[in-house]
């Protein structure tokens, strides 16, 4: 037996939600780690620009020339951070490094810095990246003219690792609220889906035959459609198995008349010691067993198409075809008995969908029927029309009467003198038309006389 794959509800539903968590987690990580950066950037940056501040103020101008006095302590601050890197440079009006780093990262895109101005760009130096804030000092009022250039940057190390050290500080606690949240989901969901697990309880707790409706009380308005299609489907098979049982109580009512008629007669015969009277209760005996045979085979057919609404796969066919060879398969017989069995095609085209072997069946019961109850001529007419094609199956006999056209479709149902049928020809021939989608009705048969069954079907679908 091959094994059944069936998943969890409860585990798709959380397994979900988590994976609808798991981006927006990253998404939060990705802008605390941005956002720490920006502002640790800004705190950063403005401690370079002091740093650039303060080194243009140690600038002095004496006879014209340009130096830098800086202490030996203030050196060493702007050389040395216990992290990062360090670096500066103050370059004259004539382009000559009189301080400081002779390689600095040039002003990248800048089209040059105007006297006064302050600029902090990214850069890189010996391969790796650092954050340079430029000054352009003017030298108005001293003995020289232009600007002095100062420079003073540094690596990135500590910046990212405080960025790092305050992303963590931020996800840490976001990590465990998503996991609070994931027990909580998890836990939500269970209690969600208990209403399930109590209807799955009341149906395991049913016997096999109870088909009551599922009760609503207490169900979450979600299961609501759900519960209502179940009690629908409920209804549909209760129906069917109240019908299925009356129908078995009548075909075993009906049996049990020519199996009573058999043995009784079986015994007469045995009884009896005159070869007369066993002739006749053999020759009723034939009879019995003929009658309950058709009526035998009558029900298996019927079960058959009962049988057949779950499997039925519909084909187009040319129905003036079909009709025509039923027509052709009967005329011998039918003449035997002395019966005329005719056959006319009004229009050219009656194509349909259908199974042939049941519309074959459906007209079998009707020229039976025909031949059985009804006069000397019987009509078969194949008729296309604009919303169909109509079949239709006349005789001269005696007809029914009006008063019992619909009584005559209920199963075990005979005409008064009807002792040989089984009450299900047109049963059958019902239960068939209603599986194409067809519709039978009875009318007046040949020249107005008689009875005609005619059964509607529908265009065919393109």
């Amino acid at each position: 037996m091959s094994k059944v794959n069936t998943q969890s509800l409860r585990r798709q539903l959380i397994v979900r939600m988590l994976w609808m968590l798991l981006p927006l987690f990253i998404l939060l990580w990705i802008i605390a780690y941005f956002s720490s950066l920006y502002f640790i950037n800004e705190t950063f940056d403005r401690s370079l620009v002091r740093r650039t501040y303060a080194l243009a103020d140690r600038v002095e101008v004496l006879r014209g020339k340009v130096f830098v006095d800086i202490p030996v302590s203030a050196r060493a601050m702007l050389a040395f951070d216990q992290e990062d890197l360090l670096f500066h440079r103050v370059v004259d009006p004539q382009g000559r490094v009189i301080e400081g780093e002779a390689d600095m990262p040039p002003l990248h895109g800048k089209s040059g810095i105007k006297p006064g101005q302050l600029l902090v760009y990214d850069g890189i130096k010996d391969g790796e990246n650092v954050r340079i804030a430029a000054f352009a000092l003017p030298l108005r009022g001293t003995s020289a003219s232009g600007t002095v250039l100062v420079q003073v940057g540094e690596t990135l190390s500590r910046r990212r690792a405080m960025a790092d050290r305050a992303t963590l500080a931020i996800v840490i606690p976001m990590l465990l609220m998503t996991l609070a949240a994931a027990a909580a989901i998890a836990y939500g969901v269970g209690r969600g889906l208990a209403p399930l697990s109590r209807l799955r309880d009341r149906l395991s707790a049913r016997k096999a035959l109870d088909l009551t409706p599922v009760p609503l009380e207490g169900a979450p308005a979600e299961l609501r459609p759900f519960l209502d299609e179940i009690n629908s489907l409920l209804q549909r098979l209760a129906e069917a198995v109240e019908a299925q049982s009356r129908f078995v109580a009548n075909a075993a009512h009906q049996l049990r008349t020519p199996i009573a008629g058999i043995r009784a007669q079986a015994e007469a015969a045995l009884a009896t010691a005159r070869p007369d009277d066993a002739q006749h209760a053999l020759v009723r005996i034939a009879k019995s067993t003929q009658t309950m045979g058709n009526l035998v085979q009558k029900l298996l057919i019927l079960a058959r198409v009962d049988a057949a609404e779950n499997t039925l796969c519909l084909q187009r066919l040319d129905g003036v075809e079909l009709v025509r060879e039923i027509a052709r398969e009967w005329a011998p017989l039918a003449l035997v008995k002395g019966v005329e069995i005719g056959f006319e095609a009004r229009g050219d085209d009656a194509a349909m969908m259908g199974d042939s072997q049941l519309l074959q069946e459906m007209l079998t019961n009707l020229i039976d029927n025909a031949q059985r109850y009804g006069g000397t001529q019987i009509m078969l007419t194949v008729q296309a029309t604009e919303q169909g094609s109509d079949w239709r199956v006349a005789d001269n006999g005696p007809g029914i009467p009006e008063s019992q056209h619909f009584a005559v479709f209920v199963p075990f149902y005979r005409l008064s003198g009807d002792v040989d049928g089984a009450g299900l020809g047109l049963t059958i021939v019902q239960r068939i038309a209603q599986l194409h989608g067809a519709v039978v009705s009875l009318e007046a048969g040949i020249g107005g006389v008689g009875l005609a069954v005619r059964v509607h079907f529908p265009l065919p679908a393109t």
